[in-house]
């Protein structure tokens, strides 16, 4: 009953995924009226079953696609989802559409828990310096690749100390890697040079390095943006349960 639980629950925690929301892909899953998306809710029966829906006349659709998107979203293991009161087990759900966007819910299961809980530990990891400028027209892929050469050139000589960096062309390799393809030149890109440091003060050099591009660097270079940020890091494990000791307080105005 608690995988159950947990499986109603995981399937509804995120609200408007379940009923298209983050769904969508124009041509090959069409979801109608975004705008107007509706919230999904669950009717839940004694078994700990579900039918999952959303309102009459809002937008959104909720089908067995949407449904097992949703279930797989942010999960590791189906078989073993590792919750403080059970090991939820999602590997024999299934999915049942039973009518206009309703769609029943079956096969969750579950384990005895582990008696540890997942922790996620934040810490300070340094600093980020960031820059950005775009180049657009003829030729605007290599000069923003020799804008990045500029800004690595500059700090691998002059400073200042960082720990790692990151280049990339917004709209040409950020997201995917070009690893030797050969895929139509843009005919604009925004070069994004980013350094991990270990001080505000070398993250602030690395942005101007950036900024500095506008008169030291290739032509037509527009549009810099730069910011220095601290960096919250943060680790993910597993402590046993008896060193946790819950507590709720109660805020009354």
């Amino acid at each position: 009953m608690l995988g159950r639980g947990t499986l109603v629950g995981h399937l509804l925690e995120c609200s408007a995924q379940i009923t298209g929301g983050y769904f969508a892909d124009p041509g090959v899953k069409d979801v109608a009226d975004l705008v107007h998306i509706g919230f999904p809710w669950a009717e839940v029966d004694a078994d700990g079953h579900a039918v999952i829906g959303k309102c009459p006349g809002t937008g959104g659709r909720v089908d067995r696609a949407t449904c097992t998107e949703q279930l797989l979203y942010e999960i590791h293991d189906p078989a073993r989802y590792l919750q403080p009161d059970v090991i939820a087990d999602f590997s024999q759900v299934r999915f049942e559409q039973v009518g206009q966007d309703r769609v029943a819910v079956s096969g969750g299961s579950g384990r005895p828990a582990t008696g540890l809980l997942k922790v996620s530990i934040g810490y300070q990891d340094g600093w980020v310096g960031e820059g950005q400028i775009s180049y657009a027209g003829p030729n605007a892929v290599a000069r923003a690749r020799l804008a990045l050469d500029i800004v690595r050139g500059r700090i691998q000589e002059f400073g200042p100390d960082v720990l790692e960096t990151r280049e990339e062309l917004i709209g040409l390799d950020s997201i995917l890697p070009l690893d030797g393809q050969h895929r139509p030149e843009p005919c604009e890109v925004r070069m994004r040079f980013v350094a991990r440091c270990a001080d505000a003060q070398d993250a602030e050099r690395v942005a101007q390095e950036v900024e500095s591009l506008y008169l030291c660097g290739p032509a037509g270079g527009g549009g810099v943006t730069k910011q220095v940020r601290r960096i919250l890091g943060i680790a993910s494990t597993l402590i046993p349960a008896a060193q946790v000791t819950p507590e709720i307080e109660l805020l009354e105005s």
